[in-house]
């Protein structure tokens, strides 16, 4: 798996998580976002995302098509 491989899935994995929190879906990528930027506190290699690559990415999950 590479690093992006990596990026992709927490995204994925962190929509699915916040999703059942958020009004509606087009605040969901801010929240990822938040969230991914909180969790970086923690890593050793911190996730380099944007807010437009992590709508990207949800916009392309199956889950909310």
């Amino acid at each position: 798996m590479t690093w992006r491989d990596e990026i992709d899935m927490e995204i994925r994995r962190q929509a699915i998580r916040l999703y059942p929190d958020c009004a509606a879906l087009f605040e969901l990528p801010r929240r990822v976002y938040a969230q991914i930027m909180q969790d970086n506190s923690m890593r050793r290699k911190p996730y380099r995302v944007s807010e437009v690559k992590i709508r990207k990415i949800i916009a392309t999950m199956p889950e909310f098509q």
